[in-house]
Protein backbone atom coordinates (compact mmCIF):
# COMPACT_ATOMS: atom_id res chain seq x y z
CA UNK A 1 0.00 0.00 0.00
CA UNK A 2 2.62 2.69 1.10
CA UNK A 3 4.55 1.17 -2.54
CA UNK A 4 1.68 2.57 -4.44
CA UNK A 5 0.18 5.59 -2.81
CA UNK A 6 4.38 6.77 -3.15
CA UNK A 7 3.98 5.99 -6.34
CA UNK A 8 0.51 8.18 -6.83
CA UNK A 9 2.20 10.72 -5.79
CA UNK A 10 5.24 10.85 -7.67
CA UNK A 11 2.98 10.43 -10.78
CA UNK A 12 1.19 13.86 -9.64
CA UNK A 13 4.22 15.10 -9.07
CA UNK A 14 5.20 14.47 -12.16
CA UNK A 15 2.44 15.75 -13.91
CA UNK A 16 2.29 18.97 -12.23
CA UNK A 17 5.76 19.40 -13.34
CA UNK A 18 4.87 19.03 -17.48
CA UNK A 19 1.33 20.82 -17.31
CA UNK A 20 3.40 23.93 -16.50
CA UNK A 21 6.77 25.21 -18.72
CA UNK A 22 7.01 28.41 -16.24
CA UNK A 23 7.30 26.09 -13.57
CA UNK A 24 9.45 23.76 -14.95
CA UNK A 25 11.92 26.21 -16.09
CA UNK A 26 12.81 24.86 -19.85
CA UNK A 27 13.61 28.97 -20.58
CA UNK A 28 15.31 30.21 -17.46
CA UNK A 29 17.46 27.09 -16.10
CA UNK A 30 20.81 27.52 -16.98
CA UNK A 31 21.20 23.60 -18.16
CA UNK A 32 18.45 23.64 -20.31
CA UNK A 33 19.59 23.43 -23.80
CA UNK A 34 16.60 26.04 -23.98
CA UNK A 35 17.45 28.67 -21.54
CA UNK A 36 16.38 32.21 -22.65
CA UNK A 37 19.60 34.61 -22.42
CA UNK A 38 19.88 38.27 -22.91
CA UNK A 39 20.63 41.48 -21.09
CA UNK A 40 17.35 40.84 -18.85
CA UNK A 41 17.87 36.90 -18.37
CA UNK A 42 21.19 36.13 -17.65
CA UNK A 43 23.25 33.31 -16.65
CA UNK A 44 24.27 32.43 -13.06
CA UNK A 45 27.83 34.04 -12.27
CA UNK A 46 29.29 30.78 -11.50
CA UNK A 47 27.53 28.32 -13.95
CA UNK A 48 29.86 26.52 -16.29
CA UNK A 49 28.42 23.73 -18.13
CA UNK A 50 30.20 20.36 -18.75
CA UNK A 51 32.38 20.27 -21.89
CA UNK A 52 34.20 18.67 -24.85
CA UNK A 53 35.99 20.19 -27.68
CA UNK A 54 33.76 19.13 -30.99
CA UNK A 55 36.22 17.69 -34.14
CA UNK A 56 35.77 20.27 -36.56
CA UNK A 57 38.17 22.63 -38.48
CA UNK A 58 39.08 25.90 -36.63
CA UNK A 59 39.53 29.07 -38.17
CA UNK A 60 43.24 29.61 -37.25
CA UNK A 61 45.60 27.06 -35.47
CA UNK A 62 45.22 29.46 -31.84
CA UNK A 63 41.90 29.10 -31.67
CA UNK A 64 41.12 25.50 -31.45
CA UNK A 65 41.25 26.00 -27.73
CA UNK A 66 38.39 28.18 -27.82
CA UNK A 67 35.16 26.22 -29.33
CA UNK A 68 34.56 23.73 -26.17
CA UNK A 69 30.70 23.22 -26.16
CA UNK A 70 28.47 20.89 -24.46
CA UNK A 71 28.44 17.54 -25.74
CA UNK A 72 25.11 17.49 -27.24
CA UNK A 73 25.82 20.48 -29.44
CA UNK A 74 29.27 19.35 -30.14
CA UNK A 75 27.65 15.91 -31.56
CA UNK A 76 25.28 18.29 -33.95
CA UNK A 77 27.89 20.76 -34.74
CA UNK A 78 29.98 17.61 -36.32
CA UNK A 79 27.39 16.49 -38.12
CA UNK A 80 26.64 20.25 -39.41
CA UNK A 81 30.19 20.35 -40.81
CA UNK A 82 29.55 16.86 -42.29
CA UNK A 83 26.79 17.87 -43.98
CA UNK A 84 28.56 20.96 -45.39
CA UNK A 85 31.73 18.93 -46.36
CA UNK A 86 29.14 16.68 -48.61
CA UNK A 87 27.95 20.06 -50.40
CA UNK A 88 31.47 21.04 -50.94
CA UNK A 89 31.24 23.86 -48.50
CA UNK A 90 34.40 24.42 -45.57
CA UNK A 91 32.90 25.58 -42.29
CA UNK A 92 35.25 26.95 -39.84
CA UNK A 93 34.54 27.40 -35.65
CA UNK A 94 35.77 30.46 -34.35
CA UNK A 95 34.45 30.67 -30.86
CA UNK A 96 32.69 28.12 -28.58
CA UNK A 97 31.90 28.51 -24.59
CA UNK A 98 33.38 31.63 -22.91
CA UNK A 99 33.31 32.10 -19.29
CA UNK A 100 31.37 34.74 -17.09
CA UNK A 101 34.84 36.30 -16.33
CA UNK A 102 36.14 35.87 -19.97
CA UNK A 103 32.87 37.68 -21.40
CA UNK A 104 33.33 40.41 -18.56
CA UNK A 105 36.84 41.14 -20.01
CA UNK A 106 35.82 41.18 -23.06
CA UNK A 107 32.62 43.29 -22.72
CA UNK A 108 34.69 45.63 -20.33
CA UNK A 109 36.89 46.70 -23.17
CA UNK A 110 34.16 47.38 -25.87
CA UNK A 111 32.86 49.39 -23.44
CA UNK A 112 36.44 51.17 -22.54
CA UNK A 113 36.47 51.31 -26.58
CA UNK A 114 32.64 52.11 -27.77
CA UNK A 115 31.01 52.95 -24.76
CA UNK A 116 28.35 51.79 -22.57
CA UNK A 117 25.45 51.81 -25.93
CA UNK A 118 27.08 49.46 -27.71
CA UNK A 119 25.11 46.34 -29.33
CA UNK A 120 27.92 44.15 -30.15
CA UNK A 121 29.17 43.02 -27.23
CA UNK A 122 27.15 41.12 -24.30
CA UNK A 123 27.42 41.73 -21.11
CA UNK A 124 28.07 39.39 -18.19
CA UNK A 125 26.03 36.85 -18.11
CA UNK A 126 23.90 38.25 -21.27
CA UNK A 127 26.05 36.04 -23.26
CA UNK A 128 24.95 32.78 -24.76
CA UNK A 129 28.34 31.68 -25.51
CA UNK A 130 28.46 31.12 -21.77
CA UNK A 131 26.10 28.26 -22.13
CA UNK A 132 28.42 26.21 -24.28
CA UNK A 133 25.46 26.13 -27.15
CA UNK A 134 26.57 28.63 -29.23
CA UNK A 135 29.65 28.57 -31.91
CA UNK A 136 30.24 31.68 -34.15
CA UNK A 137 31.26 30.21 -37.95
CA UNK A 138 33.12 31.67 -40.49
CA UNK A 139 34.12 29.93 -43.96
CA UNK A 140 36.75 28.74 -45.57
CA UNK A 141 35.81 31.64 -48.52
CA UNK A 142 35.47 34.30 -46.12
CA UNK A 143 36.93 34.27 -43.08
CA UNK A 144 35.99 37.40 -40.92
CA UNK A 145 32.97 37.87 -38.46
CA UNK A 146 31.30 40.65 -40.82
CA UNK A 147 27.95 40.06 -41.23
CA UNK A 148 27.15 41.22 -45.25
CA UNK A 149 30.04 39.37 -46.49
CA UNK A 150 29.61 36.36 -45.06
CA UNK A 151 25.91 36.03 -45.92
CA UNK A 152 26.94 36.22 -49.59
CA UNK A 153 28.80 33.16 -49.57
CA UNK A 154 27.43 29.95 -50.57
CA UNK A 155 28.72 28.35 -47.75
CA UNK A 156 26.47 30.81 -45.58
CA UNK A 157 23.42 30.69 -47.87
CA UNK A 158 23.48 27.18 -46.99
CA UNK A 159 24.08 27.33 -43.83
CA UNK A 160 20.75 29.82 -43.16
CA UNK A 161 19.07 27.11 -45.05
CA UNK A 162 19.98 24.10 -43.56
CA UNK A 163 21.23 24.49 -40.10
CA UNK A 164 17.94 24.31 -38.42
CA UNK A 165 17.76 20.82 -39.76
CA UNK A 166 20.93 19.97 -37.35
CA UNK A 167 19.39 21.75 -34.47
CA UNK A 168 21.16 25.19 -34.40
CA UNK A 169 19.68 28.66 -34.86
CA UNK A 170 20.56 32.12 -36.30
CA UNK A 171 20.19 34.04 -33.21
CA UNK A 172 21.12 37.64 -34.09
CA UNK A 173 19.13 38.39 -37.53
CA UNK A 174 18.70 42.03 -39.45
CA UNK A 175 16.28 43.75 -37.99
CA UNK A 176 15.95 42.07 -34.24
CA UNK A 177 17.67 44.64 -32.75
CA UNK A 178 15.02 46.17 -30.98
CA UNK A 179 13.91 42.73 -29.61
CA UNK A 180 17.33 40.71 -28.99
CA UNK A 181 19.43 43.81 -27.88
CA UNK A 182 21.94 42.81 -30.10
CA UNK A 183 23.29 43.84 -33.55
CA UNK A 184 22.64 41.71 -36.77
CA UNK A 185 25.96 38.40 -36.39
CA UNK A 186 25.65 36.42 -39.11
CA UNK A 187 27.77 34.49 -37.86
CA UNK A 188 26.40 33.13 -34.58
CA UNK A 189 24.72 29.70 -34.44
CA UNK A 190 22.76 28.52 -30.84
CA UNK A 191 22.13 25.00 -30.72
CA UNK A 192 18.53 24.19 -29.55
CA UNK A 193 17.73 21.10 -30.81
CA UNK A 194 16.19 20.07 -33.71
CA UNK A 195 12.49 20.39 -32.99
CA UNK A 196 12.99 24.29 -31.63
CA UNK A 197 15.31 25.11 -34.06
CA UNK A 198 13.34 23.98 -36.77
CA UNK A 199 10.20 25.68 -36.04
CA UNK A 200 11.81 28.46 -34.57
CA UNK A 201 13.39 29.15 -38.36
CA UNK A 202 10.46 28.40 -39.69
CA UNK A 203 8.95 31.21 -37.72
CA UNK A 204 11.90 33.37 -38.99
CA UNK A 205 11.02 35.62 -35.51
CA UNK A 206 13.67 36.27 -32.31
CA UNK A 207 13.95 33.20 -29.76
CA UNK A 208 12.79 35.84 -27.68
CA UNK A 209 9.26 36.08 -29.44
CA UNK A 210 9.05 32.41 -29.80
CA UNK A 211 9.99 32.00 -25.83
CA UNK A 212 7.05 34.30 -25.03
CA UNK A 213 4.43 32.12 -26.43
CA UNK A 214 6.46 28.91 -25.71
CA UNK A 215 6.81 29.20 -22.16
CA UNK A 216 2.63 29.40 -21.77
CA UNK A 217 2.69 25.54 -23.20
CA UNK A 218 2.73 22.42 -20.77
CA UNK A 219 6.18 21.46 -20.07
CA UNK A 220 5.17 18.09 -21.78
CA UNK A 221 5.03 19.89 -25.06
CA UNK A 222 8.02 21.97 -24.86
CA UNK A 223 10.32 18.98 -24.28
CA UNK A 224 8.53 16.18 -26.24
CA UNK A 225 6.81 18.15 -28.68
CA UNK A 226 8.31 17.93 -32.07
CA UNK A 227 9.22 20.48 -35.23
CA UNK A 228 5.73 20.59 -36.59
CA UNK A 229 3.42 20.49 -33.34
CA UNK A 230 5.86 23.74 -32.14
CA UNK A 231 5.59 25.56 -35.83
CA UNK A 232 1.83 25.17 -35.77
CA UNK A 233 0.98 26.26 -32.14
CA UNK A 234 3.39 29.28 -31.64
CA UNK A 235 2.03 30.20 -35.55
CA UNK A 236 -1.34 29.94 -34.31
CA UNK A 237 -0.53 32.24 -31.15
CA UNK A 238 1.34 34.40 -33.10
CA UNK A 239 -0.19 34.53 -36.46
CA UNK A 240 -3.42 33.35 -36.21
CA UNK A 241 -6.74 33.14 -33.90
CA UNK A 242 -4.74 31.47 -31.21
CA UNK A 243 -7.54 28.97 -30.15
CA UNK A 244 -5.69 26.02 -31.30
CA UNK A 245 -3.04 27.26 -28.93
CA UNK A 246 -5.36 27.01 -25.98
CA UNK A 247 -6.69 23.94 -26.63
CA UNK A 248 -3.09 22.68 -26.39
CA UNK A 249 -2.69 24.12 -23.27
CA UNK A 250 -6.33 23.37 -22.03
CA UNK A 251 -6.05 19.53 -22.48
CA UNK A 252 -6.10 17.39 -19.77
CA UNK A 253 -2.62 15.23 -19.45
CA UNK A 254 -2.49 13.27 -16.22
CA UNK A 255 -0.70 10.53 -17.19
CA UNK A 256 2.44 9.99 -19.70
CA UNK A 257 -0.20 7.85 -22.00
CA UNK A 258 -2.34 11.05 -22.42
CA UNK A 259 0.86 13.41 -22.99
CA UNK A 260 1.25 11.07 -26.19
CA UNK A 261 -2.09 10.94 -27.30
CA UNK A 262 -1.82 14.59 -26.86
CA UNK A 263 1.25 15.27 -29.13
CA UNK A 264 -0.21 12.77 -31.68
CA UNK A 265 -3.47 14.24 -32.06
CA UNK A 266 -3.07 17.92 -32.21
CA UNK A 267 0.56 17.08 -34.28
CA UNK A 268 -1.90 15.29 -37.45
CA UNK A 269 -3.63 18.89 -37.67
CA UNK A 270 -0.34 20.77 -38.36
CA UNK A 271 1.21 18.10 -41.43
CA UNK A 272 2.22 19.79 -44.54
CA UNK A 273 1.78 17.45 -47.91
CA UNK A 274 4.33 14.51 -47.78
CA UNK A 275 4.63 14.18 -43.81
CA UNK A 276 3.63 11.64 -42.52
CA UNK A 277 2.90 11.43 -38.74
CA UNK A 278 5.59 8.98 -37.87
CA UNK A 279 7.85 11.31 -39.88
CA UNK A 280 6.90 14.55 -37.99
CA UNK A 281 7.26 12.71 -34.49
CA UNK A 282 10.63 11.77 -35.35
CA UNK A 283 11.61 15.08 -36.26
CA UNK A 284 12.17 14.23 -39.76
CA UNK A 285 12.39 18.05 -41.00
CA UNK A 286 12.86 18.61 -45.17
Amino acid sequence: MKRAMGALALGVMLALTFLSGALAGSFDADDSVLRLVNKEHKIAAKYQPDLVKPNVPTNRKDQAEYVYMRPVAAQALENLFAAAKEQGYTLLAVSGYRSYQTQKANYDRKVKKSGARQTTVAPPGASEHQLGLAMDLVCDSYRYLNTKPLMETKEFQWLYENCYKYGFAVRYQPGWIKITGFSTEAWHFRYLGVAHASALTWLNVPYETYVEKAQLLPEYVIQRGNAYLLYGLINNALNGDGAVFQEMRDLPAASTEEMKRNIQSMTARFLPEGVTLEMALYNKVP
